[in-house]
């Protein structure tokens, strides 16, 4: 896990071609597409998951230069699938990729086949040193909420909210339960969930959890809605062809 420090160093060394806007942009735009194939394929959400931290601890090191990102995705879905034991043919994730991305737009190149993914796999796994096993902040908000007696909907919307949390890089730098308690927490803004105050602040004290941390999370996701209100994913490609171009003509 890093420190917020270390992953910026890391991103300012080759997103100095974009804005800060324009980065949470583009890691929406990866997350949304994971997500777009995971739901294709009909997999569980800690599957999107899992792939999405793949991608994003490739690109900690590494540029869209360095590997295309659109391939990258697919790959990611693929080892996710098979780590988290629900593996589908290569065949099958190519296909559902390369549909995924006509979807969004005509204009994504994807000149690849499934020899193209099993090399890109041996790139993956090599960047992150074998590590493979990912701990989300699901089965901590499960446990959770089924000691404190957390309403439905409560529940829920802290589920979305861990969704969303993926759009940022929380989960490289938070524990799950840190990322699991703060969704709760914002959950309370968005439905009170019948609970009083008092009892609100009764089990979040007894987490014995930073409270510094859990506000650090909600204020990236707060951050990550905003910044979400300007996103048009019609764009997303043009920008990241651009960034790539950029990054070409730096080299």
């Amino acid at each position: 896990m890093l420190t917020r420090y270390e992953l910026a160093e890391l991103e300012s060394m080759h997103m100095l071609q974009l804005t800060g806007k324009e980065i949470t942009h583009i890691k929406i735009y990866f997350s949304s597409l994971i997500l777009r194939i995971g739901k294709r394929l009909r997999t569980r959400q800690e599957i999107v998951a899992t792939a999405i931290i793949y991608f994003k601890r490739f690109y900690i090191n590494n540029t869209f230069y360095d590997i295309d990102p659109y391939l990258m995705t697919a790959t990611c879905v693929y080892l996710a699938c098979k780590v988290e034991e629900s593996p589908h043919h290569i065949k099958q994730i190519w296909t559902e990729a390369k549909a995924a991305f006509t979807e969004v737009s005509q204009d994504i190149r994807f000149p690849y086949d499934v020899s193209d993914i099993a090399e890109c796999e041996s790139y993956l796994l090599e960047e992150m040193k074998f590590y493979l096993v990912v701990y989300h902040p699901y089965q901590v908000l499960i446990d959770v909420s089924e000691q404190i007696k957390l309403p439905k909907a409560s529940l829920q919307a802290a589920w979305s909210i861990i969704n969303d949390s993926y759009q940022t890089d929380v989960s490289l730098v938070c524990p799950p339960h840190v990322i699991a308690v703060a969704a709760m927490f914002l959950s309370r803004v968005v439905d009170q969930g019948g609970q009083s105050d008092v009892e609100a602040q009764q089990w979040f004290a007894d987490m014995n959890v930073d409270i510094t941390d859990i506000l650090q999370v909600v204020n990236e996701l707060l951050s990550l809605y905003d910044i979400w209100n300007g996103y048009a994913e019609d764009k997303m490609p043009e920008l990241v062809y651009r960034y790539i171009s950029d990054i070409a003509a730096s080299n």
